[in-house]
């Protein structure tokens, strides 16, 4: 029954006390004998006394003796339980009364000292209670620190455009807005709410991580090389494609997961320069995720007839402008009727649509309605009488999706050539 004195000063200079007791000349000694270490006593002479002074302030520690006139005891205990339940009680008693002991268990007291005092019994019951006191209290410090720091850092992170997760033992631990912004998340309890794996997020792609779960991204993003650890993520209607870059901290199993935007880096390495349509390198991995996907794929080949002769009446610049008008038309088109349908440049007078659905009549048929002139895509001087007429060649096929990419891709080309 240890008690350092020094330890027991600092606890109890923290902590307030409302100690009731009937007897006077007890009242008296007790508190004095508490004043060597609480700066804060408060006394009250009975139950009821007792009660009114608990409902004017807090008290760290109620100390209260059973049988007491006008209130007794356990009445004024049944009394503070219902303003606080988690209230520290310290019950003092002559009697060994075990009808009143189940009576206290039964409202969360568990801490009795019997009359007259032990003087080093009750001085460690206090101790022991001050100190618990005194843990609970700087416990709370820490944690207050905690959540400061920790909304300093959200609120640091939120000002980061570059989206940030912090993942945890495999959790979502910390997302900051921009993150949020790419799911399309309103709060952070949002998002661990409707998709605690991010993983399901991402588009498949060949040359991007595809995984389902957090710790498959972790093992991913630890395996894969820096180029080639990126993802694909479904933005309202467009895709952009994130750089994911990831750091481990000092704490074990917790890692900082980066995501920046390379979309524009991307598409000026994966989309044709003038058309602004997938590249034939992208347009074939689409069709190579796809094709994962079904036993059958179903594509529109399409062309603009007499286009050759745009090149050779006209130039490089204006065949340019033509192939820029044509892709456009087709744009509008698949908006029209099918605005999630992919699009994709071949080659030269050479596109690709797929549509998501077998229900694509009115696309293709709209799709063969496309007529233009130079006359009306070309700025030339107004003396200029030269015209071609053009119009759409187009053309459905079903890719048998078990051949290998590099078969489709010579079909897809002597297709083209038979239009």
């Amino acid at each position: 029954m240890d008690i350092n004195i020094v330890k027991l000063k600092k606890y109890a200079s923290e902590c307030s006390v409302l100690y009731v007791e009937d007897d006077e000349l007890i009242r008296s000694q007790t508190a004095s004998f508490l004043g060597r270490f609480f700066p804060d006593v408060v006394l009250a002479e009975d139950g009821a006394i007792g009660l009114a002074k608990y409902k004017e302030r807090k008290f760290d520690i109620v100390i209260t003796d059973i049988n007491m006139p006008n209130m007794n005891g356990i009445e004024l205990i049944v009394a503070i339980r219902e303003i606080s339940y988690e209230q520290i009680v310290l019950v003092t008693s002559a009697y060994n009364d075990s009808e009143n002991l189940m009576k206290l268990i039964n409202l969360n007291v568990m801490r009795f000292v019997h009359k007259p005092f032990n003087n080093k019994q009750f001085l460690y019951v206090i101790y022991k209670i001050a100190e618990e006191l005194s843990f609970t209290r700087e416990n709370k410090e820490l944690e207050n620190k905690v959540l400061a720091l920790s909304n300093r850092a959200q609120k640091i992170l939120d000002e980061v455009e570059v989206a940030i997760l912090i993942i945890k033992e495999n959790k979502i631990d910390m997302a900051n807005n921009s993150f949020l912004e790419i799911g399309g998340f309103d709060s952070f309890e949002t998002l661990l709410l409707e998709m605690p794996e991010i993983g399901v997020l991402f588009e498949e792609s060949s040359h991007c991580i595809s995984v389902a779960t957090n710790q498959e991204l972790i093992e991913a993003l630890k395996t894969t090389e820096k180029e080639n650890s990126k993802v694909r993520i479904m933005k309202e209607t467009k895709t952009i494609e994130y750089q994911v870059n990831l750091t481990q901290l000092d704490e074990e199993d917790t890692y900082i997961v980066t995501f920046t935007d390379i979309t524009a880096i991307h598409n000026a390495l994966f989309r044709e320069e003038h058309t602004q349509l997938p590249t034939k390198k992208f347009t074939l991995e689409k069709i190579e995720i796809l094709k994962q996907k079904v036993s059958k794929l179903s594509i529109i080949l399409i062309s603009l007839h007499h286009f050759n002769r745009v090149e050779k009446w006209c130039g490089k610049k204006d065949a340019i402008e033509v192939e820029r008008a044509f892709a456009t038309a087709i744009k509008e088109i698949r908006d029209t009727c099918m605005a999630d349908a992919f699009i994709g440049y071949f080659e030269k007078n050479r596109i690709i649509v797929i549509p998501t659905s077998n229900e694509h009549e009115e696309l293709y048929s709209n799709l063969k309605k496309i007529n233009m002139s130079t006359l009306d895509v070309i700025k030339k001087h107004e003396e200029s009488d030269l015209n071609v007429d053009l119009s759409s060649d187009v053309k459905q096929e079903l890719l048998d999706t078990n051949e290998a990419i590099n078969n489709i891709e010579v079909d897809i080309f002597n297709s083209f050539d038979a239009m």
